[in-house]
């Protein structure tokens, strides 16, 4: 997509969401997801402080949980799970009644305080309901890096956050997850699927590559929705099965989303154009190919370049700290 820094006046027009129409995400049954309207967030309010706190949240990706005011573009230790889970064992917490509306909380995902407008369920109708789960193809993780230093172990520095099983996991994890372009620079999301590591070396990942779009500011934040409502809703139909997950990097001066797929080939022209279609993006977009071989050999490269860096480095204040021993000698 262009990147030139002019802003664009509006995200392109509302797609339908969750398949569109009568589709099917599961071979002959109907599409739960028809009945889930978009997951707009400007009318929810934030939760209060006090919530955050109790939960470990902190200041990352789930920070907008606990804050009526604009959280600070900053890392923090946002994901505390072992403490948060520590405090829903409280009957005295948030929780205990403010989940109840949202229907039964699902063993993967923890349980969190939610603010009162967030507990309001969205306008369903059809056979979705809160109270009957409604399963998803394939269970989904999203992790979160926050920013980091280079020399960072990427995998390591790499958050797995929540697990969603079923369609209202995700309405529920998506509604307090922060947006793309509330994210610090240089931090990602990684929305893969469950027992995928968002990481090229994984088994499932290792033959595949991904498909790389650069986005200008401002936009992103409507691509990403999109992207994770075909994800789930079996948008790629067959060609879905060599999808591994998808990725929003936020950089200074753009944004980078690109999907990972777990082979050099096969159906990745139609996953291109399945990408094209659910984002509505326009014709001349460029779409880029790259495997996960060029871009372990391009790490490669540039590890050695920093430690080449690093040596010359080394070998230079050396050389300074003998010559005051010269002069004085």
């Amino acid at each position: 997509m262009n990147n030139d820094h002019s802003e664009p006046k509006s995200d392109h027009p509302p797609r339908a969401r969750f398949g569109g129409g009568g589709g099917s995400s599961h071979g002959g049954r109907s599409n739960p997801f028809n009945a889930i309207p978009p997951l707009t967030t400007g009318n929810i309010a934030s939760p209060t402080t006090g919530a955050s706190t109790a939960f470990g949240l902190g200041s990352g990706a789930f920070a907008s949980f606990g804050s009526s005011t604009k959280t600070p573009k900053t890392p923090g230790t946002a994901f505390d799970f072992g403490k948060a889970a520590a405090t829903v064992a409280s009957p005295s917490t948030p929780v205990a009644k403010g989940d109840k509306t949202l229907g039964k909380a699902t063993t993967a995902t923890p349980s969190r305080p939610v603010s009162q407008s967030a507990q309001e369920a969205p306008a369903i109708s059809g056979e979705l309901s809160w109270e009957v789960p409604a399963p998803l193809k394939y269970t989904w993780v999203i992790w979160y890096r926050p920013p980091t230093s280079k020399n960072s172990d990427y995998e390591k520095s790499t958050v797995k956050m929540l697990r969603m099983s079923t369609a209202q996991d995700f309405v529920k994890v998506f509604r307090h997850l922060k947006r793309p372009s509330m994210l610090p620079t240089v931090s990602d999301y990684h929305f893969f699927k469950d027992g995928i590591r968002p990481v090229w070396e994984d088994e499932e990942n290792k033959k595949g590559g991904k498909w790389i779009m650069r986005l200008k500011k401002g936009v992103a934040d409507r691509y990403w929705e999109n992207l994770l409502m075909a994800l789930i809703g079996n948008e790629f139909m067959e060609a879905g099965e060599e999808v591994c997950g998808a990725v929003v990097s936020v950089r200074s001066g753009e944004d980078v989303f690109s999907v990972w797929t777990k082979n050099d080939g096969g159906r990745n022209v139609k996953i291109r154009e399945t990408i094209k279609r659910v984002l509505a993006l326009p014709p001349d977009t460029r779409i880029e190919w790259k495997s996960h071989d060029d871009s372990i050999a391009q790490r490669t490269v540039l590890d050695q370049q920093r430690q080449e860096k690093a040596q010359e480095r080394r070998r230079t204040l050396a050389e300074e700290g003998k010559q005051p021993e010269k002069a004085s000698s």
